[in-house]
């Protein structure tokens, strides 16, 4: 029982990501439009995928340490988006580099 719910988390989690893929590729927009397509690999995904993976392997130092990774990429997510973002906006002039965040 635990395996299959296991399986479904990260069939999940995989399919989320999958999913947010292929829409920042098939959608015509810009790359800041893009760029939200990233929110859910780390805020869905991700904890999806650690879910399962923590589920099938029992608690442990390795669900230690799957939670720690994914905990990181959960905050650090959003700060990279945003810093991604306001690194386009400078190379595309719409931000001053010297402008306060």
């Amino acid at each position: 029982m635990l395996h299959d719910v296991s399986l479904a988390l990260v069939g999940l989690g995989v399919a989320v990501a999958i999913a947010s893929a292929v829409g920042a590729l098939v959608i015509g927009a810009d790359s800041y439009t893009r760029l939200h397509f990233v929110t859910p690999i780390t805020s869905v995904a991700g904890p999806l995928v650690a879910i399962g993976l923590c589920i099938q392997s029992g608690w442990g130092i390795t669900a230690g340490t799957i939670i720690l990774i994914v905990g990181l990429l959960f905050v650090a997510g959003p700060v990279a988006s945003a810093a991604t973002g306001r690194l386009m906006a400078q190379a595309d002039a719409k931000v001053h580099s010297k402008a306060p965040e």
